[in-house]
């Protein structure tokens, strides 16, 4: 039980702390709704099962800089991402079909599970505290190490997609018009944390390039 509450307690952490993700699943909540917010939040079940085995398996292979490597693509995938929000903004509706609804729905989860794999904080958690971990309690108890495992994935999953039922929630209170501007304003908000990803992890990758 103890192993329980200490999965639960690094993956609530996880689930509600700023970073990429989060970000990602308030914009599809506010594009498509709480369905397309809720599959957003289910991107690590998609996505860290590549992680673990790069972790477990490549990671020790590849030299330092290749998580800054992974983070710059990520941010290009924000940067991406925004500019494809901003243009749908200008003749978004918050009316939808269920068809639109189902569509915004994917789209949100592939994109959620790409920016997953592409972001350096999965692999350097599951490096550094998770996968030490689990590997560590595996030895004494299996049975202790899947419920610190299930623990984390619940309540990373579950806090991701409280906030985007929350979210979502509040798409009722907007007409077309203020649906529009905060579409624009997701978008920028996408681009102005690819920048920062970027910004902070251009230099280590750079270090990877080997110059004449």
């Amino acid at each position: 039980m103890d192993l329980l509450l200490l999965g639960l307690s690094l993956g609530a952490g996880a689930g509600i702390s700023p970073g990429p993700l989060l970000v990602l699943v308030v914009t599809a909540a506010v594009r498509g709704g709480r369905r397309a917010g809720v599959l957003a939040a289910l991107a690590p079940l998609v996505s860290d099962a590549v992680v673990i085995v790069g972790v477990l398996v490549v990671l020790q292979q590849l030299p330092d800089q290749a998580l800054a490597v992974l983070a710059v693509a990520g941010g290009l995938f924000l940067l991406w991402t925004a500019w494809v929000t901003i243009r749908e903004a200008k003749d978004a509706q918050l009316e939808s079909s269920t068809r639109d609804e189902r569509r915004l729905g994917w789209q949100a989860l592939r994109s959620a599970a790409v920016l997953n794999v592409l972001s350096p904080h999965p692999w350097l958690f599951w490096a550094t505290v998770l996968g030490p971990l689990t590997l560590q309690t595996w030895r004494d108890s299996p049975a202790g190490a899947i419920w610190l495992v299930l623990g984390f994935y619940v309540a990373i999953v579950g806090a991701k997609a409280v906030i985007a039922v929350a979210v979502a929630g509040g798409r009722s209170r907007l007409t077309d018009r203020i649906y529009r501007r905060v579409l624009v304003a997701a978008g920028v908000l996408l681009a102005l944390v690819g920048v920062v990803v970027i910004v902070e992890f251009l230099p280590s990758a750079l270090g990877s390039v080997q110059l004449p």
